[in-house]
């Protein structure tokens, strides 16, 4: 069973080895030399604790690992706006980058991303499809930057984030997709999706990968919300299939009291229906939840 762990380790966090993060309001407050001496060493440390996690990962049997979202916070806002190599101490920022980049080659850790829940290629406001689109092309230089392949072996994971008619949608979703970099298009993959009616792995499938090839990520806890009758096999294999040749990501939690909201321990054990699959465990305990798993499976075989 191949498990990755999403963004944080809270074993490391117990340690002190954690993500800082900086909002604008918190930016703005100083002067802007002194707000971006800060910004360049919390994203200094982020990827220094990028690298740690990395190692943390192939440490401990655990194969994947979802980068965080945030290493590079605020940059592309508005009255920031600034690439990696404008800001103060770059040199440094680029030698964790590069720690980063030689952690990856040498442990093997396969890398993906969940950007924002607030990226949209479907909104009917041109700002939330600009921003949307920055966010999706930070997030493509920092996989060149630390080596990863432009393929969906390291995929960019969003959702379709409107409901309505699927044909128009896909429409409007592939328009703006054809304002993307290669970087973002050969990486960009879609997940089921619960918050509505419409975006379950089959109606992904029909409209995104028959059409135009894009990947579908089988997440299980979305599918127990939405499925439209579709069972829990049929639509693994649904979404593996369209995979091709490349092993899939796919997402596992378990929700409380029957619900969305992520447990912190798994009860149950991820069901890969002998195929291999890299699961990004999903359950708030993070790292610990996985260890767990692990030694469950170790003990059941």
């Amino acid at each position: 069973m191949n498990l990755s762990l999403c963004c944080i380790s809270n074993i490391l966090s117990e340690k002190d080895i954690k993500f800082r993060t900086m909002t604008f309001k918190s930016f703005s407050s100083k002067s802007r030399r002194e707000s971006l001496e800060k910004l360049s060493g919390i994203i200094a440390n982020n990827f220094l604790v990028t690298e740690k996690t990395i190692r943390h990962c192939a440490a401990n049997n655990i194969k994947g690992y979802r980068i965080s979202s945030d290493v590079c916070p605020i940059i592309n806002h508005p009255e920031v706006n600034l690439s990696l190599e404008e800001l103060p101490n770059f040199k440094l920022i680029d030698n964790e980058i590069k720690k980063v980049k030689l952690a990856i080659e040498e442990t093997e850790i396969r890398v993906g991303a969940h950007p924002s829940e607030y990226i949209s290629l479907t909104s009917e406001n041109e700002n939330v499809i600009n921003n949307s689109i920055k966010d999706l092309e930070q997030h493509a230089d920092i996989f060149n930057r630390i080596g990863l392949s432009e393929s969906h072996y390291n995929p960019l994971n969003i959702h379709i984030r409107k409901e309505g008619d699927p044909d128009q949608l896909c429409n409007i979703f592939m328009k703006n997709f054809e304002r993307l970099s290669v970087g973002v298009k050969s990486r960009l993959v879609l997940e089921n999706n619960d918050t509505g009616n419409t975006w379950d792995v089959c109606t992904l499938k029909k409209h995104f990968w028959r059409q135009h090839n894009i990947p579908i990520t089988f997440d299980n806890l979305h599918h127990k919300m939405l499925n439209n009758g579709v069972s829990h096999c049929d639509a693994f294999f649904d979404a593996y299939e369209t995979w091709n040749d490349i092993i899939p990501i796919f997402h596992y939690s378990e929700g409380k009291n029957n619900g969305r909201a992520h447990k912190d321990m798994a009860d149950e054990l991820p069901e890969n229906f002998g195929k291999e699959v890299l699961f990004d465990v999903e359950l708030k305990s993070k790292d610990i939840a996985i260890l767990d798993i692990l030694r469950r499976l170790e003990n059941d075989n």
